[in-house]
């Protein structure tokens, strides 16, 4: 069993950090640093991917945060209206975060176009954004660990945290330990031909499998536990959601030439 800990906020000097955020910015640096190096050799300036980086984060965060007001908490938001920007209090949505990511990247292609993306497709694009985000969510889940904010339920086995008031599961630990051998089959095959869409399509069919499973030890017994519907989270059914689509993007482009 894990010993008990929390680090919500760390002082330097006399400023605070917030743990959460600084480790949720560092996912992002590192998604943005990958993402930059893998899109050079085709020609696609620095400069632009970091824009195109900015839009997909910031239309993540409010697609994140539409998403849990309106699947998870909606009761508590219309009576608090007042909290809706409060994001610093908790409530973002991972899959609204997708969500919100995709629909961010449609309106940068309609402002910037597509003539950036000469030497390649649109699939291909997406392949390198799959294979950077990976190493940047696993990097930002770690700030969801050190301020335990996905609970799971109370358990003694060796991954549980001794809790002060019990033993629980931390899922956000119990995902970055899932994504750990996709992180390490990513990082070893980078660089070999590989079909166009495959690491989209190995990406959105492992993630969806692994939070489809563990969603079933999130907590139920605490506050705001997460919202279920006919015995699922919202998490839950998105999850067979993306593997689907992970499936039809593999079935789709396996056969194609690789690159």
């Amino acid at each position: 069993m894990l010993p008990w800990f929390e680090f919500t906020t760390v002082n330097i000097g006399p400023i605070p950090l917030q743990v959460w955020g600084f480790w949720v910015a560092l996912g992002f640096v590192l998604t943005s640093t990958l993402l930059v190096k893998r899109l050079k050799p085709f020609g696609i300036k620095g400069e632009l991917v970091l824009d195109l980086c900015m839009w997909l984060l910031l239309g993540g965060f409010i697609g994140a945060r539409i998403f849990h007001v309106v699947l998870y908490e909606p009761a508590f938001f219309l009576q608090h209206p007042a909290e809706l920007l409060k994001i610093w209090h908790g409530g973002l949505s991972s899959y609204g975060g997708f969500v919100g990511a995709a629909f961010a990247f449609f309106v940068f292609k309609k402002r910037r176009g597509l003539a950036w993306l000469k030497q390649m497709t649109l699939t291909g694009l997406f392949d390198h954004v799959s294979f950077a985000a990976l190493y940047g969510w696993m990097t930002g889940r770690v700030g969801c660990f050190m301020i335990h904010d996905h609970l799971g339920v109370p358990c003694d086995c060796l991954l549980a945290l001794n809790k002060p008031d019990g033993p629980r599961l931390d899922m956000a630990l119990l995902e970055i330990l899932a994504l750990f051998p996709l992180a390490i089959f990513f990082f070893l095959v980078r660089n070999k031909k590989k079909p166009e869409g495959f690491f989209a399509s190995v990406l959105l069919m492992y993630y969806g499998a692994v939070r489809c499973i563990l969603d079933f030890w999130r907590a139920t017994d605490i506050i705001q536990a997460d919202a279920r519907y006919l015995g699922l989270t919202p998490a839950q059914y998105l999850s067979l959601g993306m593997v689907g689509v992970g499936i039809w993007l593999w079935q789709k482009h396996k056969g194609a030439k690789k690159s």
